[in-house]
């Protein structure tokens, strides 16, 4: 009885002990950007999308074919932005990034617009 009683005792300390073992650290959150930024109406602008490691490296992918030229055009250039947007944030999620935020503004005398999407990966 004697050594069960002290085989029970010696386990529930290992298992005790178990819980103050140092676990290891988990990995860092690193984040990522993606900014669409155009400017409706200016025939001379050409949209882009740049994309933001988290190492800071850049890269940017100019839109050349998508070019204002009307008032019409204008909404199918935002409508041309937005998708190319959406298809860089859809081929990052499928790398395992996560969208955390999107910010939108539009900023200046040209009304350049600009969407921030914000990712994450753990």
């Amino acid at each position: 009885m004697k050594k069960v009683l002290s085989s029970v005792a010696l386990a529930l300390a290992v298992a005790g002990s178990w819980a103050f073992y140092p676990n290891a650290a988990p990995a860092p959150t690193v984040y990522l950007m993606v900014v669409g930024s155009g400017r409706p109406g200016n025939e001379s602008y050409v949209p882009e999308i740049v994309t933001i490691q988290p190492d800071g490296k850049q890269q940017v992918q100019r839109l050349t074919n998508v070019k204002p030229s009307s008032d019409r055009s204008t909404t199918d250039v935002a409508v041309a932005l937005h998708h190319a947007e959406l298809l860089q944030v859809n081929k990052l999620a499928a790398q395992g990034w996560r969208l955390v935020s999107v910010a939108q503004s539009t900023v200046g005398v040209g009304a350049t617009t600009e969407t921030v999407y914000m990712m994450e990966r753990r």
